[in-house]
Formats: structure tokens, sequence, C-alpha cells
């Protein structure tokens, strides 16, 4: 379940400030999103467990590339644990299995840990 604290926003400006990550906590997969625009005084922060919300998912990608893993097999991160932690549905995780995943390093990190 995702956390949200917010406040209204200015329209985009060039003082404008977003930052999002992801951090794994307790062996749990978390994400953080944070925004503030200081010259209308405004900001807005959300987080949550699990795979983060696409928007924020696509900017810490962009970021920070992605790893891609083998999925399945002896040397690939078990199907089941891919499904749970990332909660793929099962055409995405047959494609997962077929292509890899492209997870982000820290997503890597906690799938290699299964």
């Amino acid at each position: 379940m995702a956390e949200h604290l917010g406040m209204t926003h200015c329209g985009p400006c060039p003082s404008c400030q977003e930052d999002s990550w992801q951090h794994i906590v307790d062996g749990r997969l978390r994400w953080e999103w944070q925004y503030c625009c200081p010259v209308s005084g405004t900001q807005a922060c959300g987080g949550g467990w699990g795979p983060a919300p696409d928007e924020v998912r696509e900017e810490i990608v962009a970021r920070e590339g992605t790893v891609r893993l083998a999925v399945g097999g002896p040397d690939g991160v078990p199907l089941a644990a891919l499904r749970k932690l990332m909660h793929l549905s099962l055409p995405q995780l047959r494609q997962a299995r077929a292509e890899g995943f492209a997870a982000t390093p820290t997503e890597a990190a906690l799938l290699r840990g299964v």
C-alpha cells in the first residue's frame, strides 16, 4: 500500500525538484518519491512497499538503468519469487522466462538474494 503526503503543485518550473529511489528494508522492496518547488513552496512525497508505480519506476530506470536477470532454471531467479516480489501476471512471468527480467539494480539485488 502506498503512503502519500501532498500539497498543491505549481505548474512545473525550472526550480521544481523531483527525486525517486528504491531500497531494501528488512528483506522487502521499498520505493520513495519526493517533489518540491522552492519558488512556490509546494511539496509532495509518496512511498510504498513492493514494486514502484510505473511512473516512479521509469524515472529510476532512466537514471540507473536495468540489469537483465535470467528467470527459472538452475542459474535464474525462481519463478515463484519473481512473481511474488514483483507482482507479475502469468503472461508477464512467461515473457520474463523467455526474455529475462529487466530489473533495476535494487530489484536485482533483492531478487539475487532470494
